[in-house]
């Protein structure tokens, strides 16, 4: 799991510096441009937040898979 973790920050990381770029960068921007590049930034966030959460927390079924058990009865 601790791989997992790495790579899931490693992307974060990435997709954050790539999108700092954005924003940063000494040009005329067309109008929402940056916002736009914002909304990304927390967009991203979520998805590393819902990444994380599910490799610390796996649902049921995932967890059964991994461990080569039958998936529990879902009702």
């Amino acid at each position: 799991m601790h791989q997992d973790l790495l790579l899931l920050l490693d992307l974060h990381l990435a997709e954050l510096t790539a999108l700092r770029h954005v924003l940063a960068a000494p040009r005329p921007v067309h109008p929402g441009e940056r916002r736009a590049a914002a909304e990304q930034t927390l967009r991203s966030a979520q998805r590393y937040l819902q990444e994380v959460g599910e490799l610390m927390d796996p649902p049921p079924v995932l967890t059964a898979l991994r461990s080569g058990s039958p998936p529990p009865v879902i009702g």
